[in-house]
């Protein structure tokens, strides 16, 4: 997957549709698969800028840091927030990739990309990349270096232009090992994260459908699942169409409305959705036993398909469902969130 998301708020304009009926521009093909490899042999630490905007609402509201970032070739990623160490998983290996596709190839079947242009960042020469969405209205842009072709620079947008994510290096080193992302006593922050235990398998998932877990293979067109693990009692699944990305937490049980605070709610067929704008956005419900609760970076059409495959329960009252084991399902909805931002 491209580098940690964040940096300016920038208003796009749409391609005209003489340039879009053009197609993908061949150069650009070029680089975004030269861009989906590279981490797998390169390493790199450095300095990168972060914000995030919420899916939810189109406001100036936002969270931000400065992060350090360290990567180690064949795909992990640590990142040290101030005061917070955390990691995440950047790689696409046999384990991690469950799309059966790496992230050019999802963003070439979601987007038309073009070629717009140089720049630099960090100092470093650029090459900058557009996708494009069938209606014209730019989804992203890339700024790749021109020697290595990593992501030095990133944005994502709504259809309408608000942008949804953004980030950039302000200074990096290409090449050795860093010492960016590691606690006080010395140990490595992402062996104290994340285990390999946690991640699951292609046969991992069908066994939970098997036991009735839901494990949607995708997301509406495009957003297809491409990492899914255990966190705690519930499973993560993680979607992208090479642009974007969804996290879909599931848990057994139901959820008890007075436990969530700060959320709004919202009706679905019948039933009742739980909101948070953000950012990131998360929408949290009940569906047939099962707690069903969204992450998104993305603009939430994807939601929308999955409250239509997994509609939400009519709400309960809070003394059908009081017993205790709820109180923990309600808590980890909110607790989510913090999984998946590192900002929360």
């Amino acid at each position: 997957m491209p580098l940690l998301v964040g940096a300016l708020a920038v208003f796009v304009q749409a391609l005209p549709a003489s340039s879009r009926d053009v197609g993908d521009d061949p150069r650009a093909i070029e680089l975004l698969r030269q861009s989906a490899e590279a981490g797998e042999h390169i390493s790199y630490s450095g300095t990168q800028y972060v914000s995030t905007w919420s899916a939810l609402t189109q406001s100036a509201a936002s969270s931000s840091a400065v992060v350090q970032v360290q990567h180690v070739p064949g795909g992990q990623t640590s990142i040290r927030v101030p005061n917070r160490q955390l990691a995440i998983l950047d790689g696409r290996t046999a384990s991690r990739w469950l799309a059966g596709e790496d992230p050019a190839d999802l963003l070439l079947g979601a987007y038309t990309v073009r070629l717009a242009g140089e720049d630099t960042v960090a100092g470093r020469y650029t090459d900058v990349v557009v996708a494009y969405r069938g209606d014209g209205s730019v989804a992203a842009q890339l700024w790749l270096d021109r020697q290595t072709a990593l992501p030095l620079r990133r944005e994502s947008y709504t259809s309408d232009g608000y942008t949804l994510s953004a980030s950039a290096f302000i200074s990096i080193t290409i090449g050795g090992a860093g010492t960016c992302c590691k606690t006080a006593d010395g140990v490595d922050a992402a062996s104290t994260v994340d285990g390999d235990d946690s991640m699951l398998r292609w046969d991992d998932i069908e066994q939970l459908r098997e036991d009735g877990w839901h494990c949607p293979g995708s997301l509406g067109e495009g957003m297809d699942l491409y990492e899914a693990r255990r966190v705690g009692d519930a499973i993560q699944l993680s979607y992208s169409d090479g642009v974007m990305t969804v996290s879909v937490f599931e848990q057994s049980g139901w959820l008890d409305p007075d436990q969530l605070d700060g959320y709004d709610t919202s009706e679905y067929e019948g039933g009742v959705v739980y909101t948070r704008p953000g950012p990131p956005a998360r929408l949290t419900w009940s569906s047939g036993g099962r707690v069903i609760t969204v992450v998104a970076e993305a603009p939430l059409d994807s939601v929308r398909d999955l409250l239509k495959h997994l509609p939400p329960d009519p709400a309960a009252t809070h003394e059908e469902k009081k017993d205790g084991f709820l109180d923990r399902i309600s808590r980890g909805a909110q607790r989510v969130g913090s999984w998946f931002n590192p900002f929360d």
